[in-house]
């Protein structure tokens, strides 16, 4: 009986050593995939922006600042995300209060991500503002 075990491994063995190796030819879905983190394109300037002289830069900085701030609350601070997690949590009928704490909790959060991806934009365009500046000298 060992001997039988000890040939099949042998030949498991074998197999494994001395085949080629067959590598599935699989086509790739045509689905676009997208990076899983947001990366943030670079802001260039533009010819408009670039004839621009140092006191309408700053004006145009000036302007943006406003912007760079984001006027939602945050998330412990939101009472209607207090009564979305409490509808979840202690609701008797867990069908239709979780799923409505679920809804809003998932619709803040992408207002969220749609404010700090606005205040991103913001600061970039800043700081190409900023970079128009110092190649125009304007901090001398």
């Amino acid at each position: 009986m060992k001997t039988i075990r000890g040939i099949t491994y042998l030949v498991a063995v074998n197999l494994m050593l001395f085949l080629p190796i067959v590598e599935a030819d699989i086509p790739m879905p045509p689905i676009p995939i997208e990076p899983i983190y947001f990366e943030p394109p670079v802001v260039e300037a533009s010819q408009q922006q670039k004839q621009l002289n140092c006191i309408e830069l700053d004006n145009t900085i000036r302007y943006l600042h406003p912007y760079r701030y984001t006027y939602k609350d945050s998330f412990y601070d939101d009472t209607t995300n207090t009564m979305a997690v409490t509808l979840i949590t202690v609701d008797s009928v867990p069908i239709v209060g979780g799923l409505l704490g679920l809804g809003y909790l998932t619709y803040s959060s992408m207002v969220e991500e749609k404010e700090n991806r606005r205040m991103l934009n913001v600061e970039q365009q800043i700081s190409m503002m900023q970079q128009l500046k110092a190649e125009l000298h304007c901090f001398e």
